[in-house]
């Protein structure tokens, strides 16, 4: 639940007070003139200076919430407060209104023991929905204060991830630039190019939390033909990408990412190279990636998971609350599997106040 409109809190508190006892008036005249058929001008003015009167005296209840710090209590404490309280309040505020009844009614005022008694009910019933009304208020604007908060830690971490991801990467594609300076100059130049065209990709999504799959695709194709330069037949290349999965939303980087890991652990160290394979489908409202590349998949209990494989956990539990998975595992003798599961990206799951 959020609030539109940013007002002053001051302002609205104010504006809530009017608006409530101007409507508990309203009902109380309603309500007398469905009993009585009639409204007469002492009626309205007992009923106007009867508002008045509790509206001074909630003004004051709020005064003791904030003095005694009730807004930070749980509700365990804080419920028979506001029971006891109101009904103090409510029974402090009979003799103003019977004052008041007097006063205006001079001629025909009568007091007995239930007029009493359903007097303190009724003001008790209005304080409780006023007392309810103010808590409300301050749990929601408290919830969104925190989920406001949240989303901006979730952005932090997510843009030091980002910041940290892309240099590593290029890191990575200029060692493959740089072993083809020497060993094919054309290709060099060549490659060059490629990087250039992934370097400019890079850093438009950067700002980015998701992109279409379709181009992250196209950045993984890229990096794919600058590897392939590099490996020649060594890098076989597989795709079997379903259609409905190109409008799918990813974390920018986040296949690319995969990919590397693959050719760069697994592919690179066999001396005949290997194949690396991507896999979409798509089921219900999940997109199912499958990745897999020539090699061995040895994590060592004593060694740190590698940057690329942590950064994309990551951001995938920052991204998708625990609704994303990631696992990565051996897939026969020699091969790695890599899958990842998404949802389909929902734009409420981080905002962040601008």
């Amino acid at each position: 639940m959020r609030f539109p409109i940013n007002i002053n809190k001051s302002v609205l508190y104010w504006i809530c007070q009017i608006s409530f006892w101007t409507f508990v008036g309203l009902f109380t005249l309603l309500t007398y003139f469905i009993q009585n058929q009639t409204l007469t001008t002492y009626t309205v003015i007992d009923t106007l200076f009867t508002m008045i009167c509790l509206f001074g005296v909630s003004h004051f209840y709020r005064y003791i919430i904030i003095k005694r710090n009730w807004l930070k209590l749980l509700f365990p404490k804080l419920f028979p407060r506001i029971i006891l309280v109101t009904l103090l309040i409510a029974i402090f505020t009979t003799p103003f209104n019977l004052i008041s009844s007097y006063i205006f009614n001079i001629e025909t005022f009568k007091i007995n023991t239930t007029d009493i008694v359903n007097n303190i009910i009724t003001l008790y019933i209005f304080y409780f929905f006023w007392t309810f009304g103010y808590f409300f208020y301050h749990y929601v604007s408290n919830y969104n204060r925190n989920l406001k908060w949240e989303a901006m830690i979730n952005e932090f971490e997510l843009n030091q991830l980002k910041s940290q991801l892309n240099p590593h990467f290029i890191f990575n594609a200029l060692n493959t630039v740089k072993a083809l300076v020497d060993e094919d100059p054309k290709k060099a130049k060549s490659s060059i190019n490629q990087l250039s065209n992934i370097l400019r990709n890079s850093l438009m999504m950067d700002k980015k939390k998701v992109i279409p799959f379709a181009e992250e695709m196209e950045i993984v194709k890229d990096y794919l033909a600058l590897e392939g330069t590099r490996y020649e037949e060594r890098l076989h290349v597989e795709y079997a990408i379903d259609d409905s999965a190109l409008c799918y939303k990813v974390p920018p980087m986040m296949l690319q990412t995969i990919v590397e890991n693959g050719i760069k652990h697994g592919i690179s160290r066999l001396k005949n190279g290997g194949t690396i394979s991507i896999n979409t489908e798509v089921e219900g409202e999940f997109l199912k990636l499958k990745i897999r590349n020539s090699g061995k998949y040895d994590p060592k209990p004593d060694r740190k998971e590698g940057y690329g494989l942590k950064s994309t956990r990551q951001r995938l539990d920052l991204l998708y609350h625990q609704k994303a998975s990631f696992n990565i595992n051996n897939d026969g003798k020699e091969g790695v599997l890599t899958e990842i599961i998404l949802p389909k990206w929902d734009e409420s799951e981080i905002s962040v106040s601008r």
